[in-house]
């Protein structure tokens, strides 16, 4: 039985990481290569500007563009959307929850413990899960 339990929030979990990690993978490679793109732009913004206005103007104008850019991306940041409603939960937890409460009574008080924990666990993954 308590076998059954562990598999069944392992799977929990496997499924909760997978969700949140690959799409977690391609951001940063996303990432690490706009900003190399960016880094390129400015560089040519830069020795564009650089033989007209001389280097510091130059370093000045690319400067404020930075700036006026990183505001603009932050600026989803500042606006916060309302919250969407909660998610239903997924139809094993129920029998999960119903499974565990028949055998609590058969547990020691060790296995009642690490079984709450597991629970408790579950329904952390399982909210977590909904958010999006």
């Amino acid at each position: 039985m308590t076998n059954e339990i562990a598999a069944y929030v392992r799977a929990q979990v496997k499924a909760a990481a997978r969700r949140q990690l690959t799409p977690a993978a391609f951001a940063v490679a996303a990432g690490v290569f706009v900003l190399f793109a960016a880094a390129g732009l400015f560089a040519a913004l830069f020795f564009w500007l650089e033989p007209e206005l001389g280097p510091v103007a130059a370093s000045f104008i690319c400067t404020a563009v930075a700036l006026v850019l990183a505001l603009i991306a932050a600026a989803p940041l500042l606006v916060r959307r309302r919250a969407p409603p909660p998610s239903q939960p997924p139809a094993a937890l129920p029998q999960f929850v119903s499974l565990m409460a028949r055998t609590a009574p058969g547990l020691g008080p060790r296995q009642v413990l690490v079984a709450a924990a597991l629970i408790g666990a579950a329904l952390v993954l399982s909210a977590r899960g909904g958010k999006k």
